[in-house]
């Protein structure tokens, strides 16, 4: 066809072939591009991070709380929440005592995590150079030995590129909890191994090939009969594992560590809730048979309980009398002594260890401070409403996929209320909880539970991104807190902590101090150096 001397089917030709040729190169780019690895944007980096540890022992628990705790509250102040899991029980903390099974696994698992944040950090918005480490109950132990742990720094105990956090919140947990450390793993090992018939005791290597050989599910479903006493004590955990030289998580005893300064020099914010013992006092008063245990044998059940058969440098029994006395006097274990018994088991497992580990560490502490408090204030909800819900904190069976999932701690239908500021409360101060149906509204002039939550969460995010809970601020008299109060870094001979209830006051006076001295003077293994540490003050 020809129009005005132009050939159009040539044109056409031309025109198809050109867009056969474009479609061509189309499909070898789109080609190239499937086989490369995409790249992850990056973001401006301005948040700062908070990786969650979570609490349970090392026995329990897990990184996604399935509603029980969101981070709405810091996530609106501007703080990246991450949170994590780790292996728990035997899979994280069995240990041999030597390189078949060195033990620390979980440990390792937060560090392989926080090396995670630091290097991937940037890829979504978030600060690696500001990274706060907070944990409760064993997760607030775990963040103290990971300050101590060399695996979290470089060469330098100061911060560089190479450590892994730059600052550190420990709730009623720390390296110098009873539970913290076990101090004779390999027999622990051992008797997991008889129970599912490896028993080969003697040969550390046949017993950890025949263990891993066993499914997960059977291991996991002999762990009660590990237990001496009901949940105590419990059978794994870190453990001190110097014979691995270089190579150590730990390489000496916590306080060893701290007293000669091998340990990473961050700020650290810690404190304990005034009636922490109320969770497991609450769970042994609910079953008749674990109080008539108590009360019909308690030289035998005492020590357990306490948790002094490896942390006694006397008799257990003996011991063990000695803190009934102090607390109980003549009365039994029941319902008309509790407020005794919450008083032993606070001090006992959170209030002393927190104590003893505050005076230590920030006496050695370089170039940083520490910051202490106590939660004194009941919010409308109790993590011990908890045990009258379906939730997932069970033992480990649970988190591998949910065999066995059913914990009786967590069934019991007695009411919370009444038993004080316990174990996990200032979680619910922190974090929103759908699943109890707590939601504080963050404002000053709410509520008196919901002023707590709206300071709480402003200390906390002002130490988060800063180091300093209550900074001074520009045109604010130096005698006028912004915060409402001045928290004053806690030092050994001036104690000074933050009570926390509606009225936020500093005090300096100690904490508890004739009970706090009573557990100074036990002849307990953590106590040992206590009296070259007090010359040294």
């Amino acid at each position: 066809m020809l129009l005005a001397g132009v050939d159009l089917s040539e044109i056409l030709r031309l025109v198809e072939a050109e867009v056969r040729a474009t479609q061509k190169k189309e499909k070898e780019e789109e080609k190239k591009e499937k086989g490369k690895i995409p790249k992850a944007p990056t973001y401006p980096n301005t948040q700062p991070i908070l990786v969650f540890l979570h609490a349970g022992t090392w026995m329990a628990g897990g990184g996604g709380s399935d509603g029980l705790l969101q981070p709405d509250y810091l996530l609106e102040n501007d703080v990246m929440v991450i949170t994590i899991n780790h292996r728990l029980g035997p899979f994280g903390f069995l240990s041999t005592g030597d390189g078949e099974s060195p033990g620390n696994y979980g440990l390792m698992d937060q560090v392989r995590a926080l090396e995670w944040v630091r290097d991937n950090a940037r890829y979504f918005g978030g600060m690696n150079d500001s990274v706060t480490i907070m944990g409760s109950g064993a997760g607030g132990s775990s963040v103290h030995l990971l300050i101590l742990s060399p695996w979290t720094r470089g060469a330098s105990i100061y911060q560089d590129e190479y450590c892994l956090m730059h600052r550190a919140i420990s709730h009623s947990g720390t390296a110098y909890s009873p539970h913290a450390i076990v101090r004779n793993p390999k027999t622990h090992a051992v008797r997991l191994g008889v129970q599912v018939g490896c028993g080969t005791p003697g040969d550390t290597k046949a017993l950890m090939a025949c263990l891993r050989s066993l499914p997960a599910f059977t291991i996991n479903d002999n762990i009660p009969a590990l237990y001496e006493w009901d949940d105590e004590p419990p059978p794994f955990g870190a453990v001190i594992d110097s014979w691995q030289g270089d190579e150590a998580f730990l390489p000496d005893e916590p306080h060893h560590l701290i007293r000669h300064r091998q340990f990473l020099q961050v700020p650290w914010l810690m404190g304990t809730n005034k009636d922490d013992g109320a969770f497991r006092v609450q769970d042994i008063l609910q079953d008749s048979s674990l109080t008539t245990s108590l009360n019909k044998d308690w030289d035998k059940f005492g020590p357990l309980l306490l948790d002094l058969k490896d942390t006694s440098c006397k008799d257990p029994k003996e011991m063990a009398r000695d803190i009934r006395k102090y607390y109980m006097g003549s009365k039994k274990f029941g319902h008309e002594s509790t407020i005794e018994f919450v008083e032993m088991m606070t001090d006992r497992f959170f209030l002393y260890p927190t104590e003893h580990a505050a005076n230590d560490h920030c006496y050695y502490i370089k170039g940083q401070l520490c910051y202490r408090y106590q939660l004194v204030y009941s919010g409308r909800k109790s993590f011990l409403d908890m045990l009258n819900k379906e939730t997932p904190y069970h033992q480990t069976s649970s988190l591998l996929g949910g065999r066995g999932a059913s914990n009786p701690r967590f069934q019991n239908t007695r009411d919370a209320q009444g038993w004080g500021v316990s174990f996990l409360d200032e979680l619910l101060f922190l974090f929103p909880s759908p699943r109890l149906g707590l939601v504080y509204k963050q404002d000053f002039n709410a509520d008196s539970a919901s002023r707590i939550s709206t300071h709480m969460i402003m200390l906390w995010t002002n130490f988060i991104k800063g180091s300093d809970p209550t900074p001074q601020l520009d045109g604010w008299p130096d005698d006028v807190s912004p915060w409402g109060a001045w928290w004053e870094p806690y030092y050994p001979n001036y104690n000074f902590w933050l009570q926390i209830d509606p009225e936020m006051e500093s005090r300096e006076e100690p904490l508890r101090g004739p009970q706090m001295s009573f557990w100074g003077d036990l002849p307990l293994y953590e106590n040992r150096d206590n009296n070259v540490i007090r010359d040294e003050l």
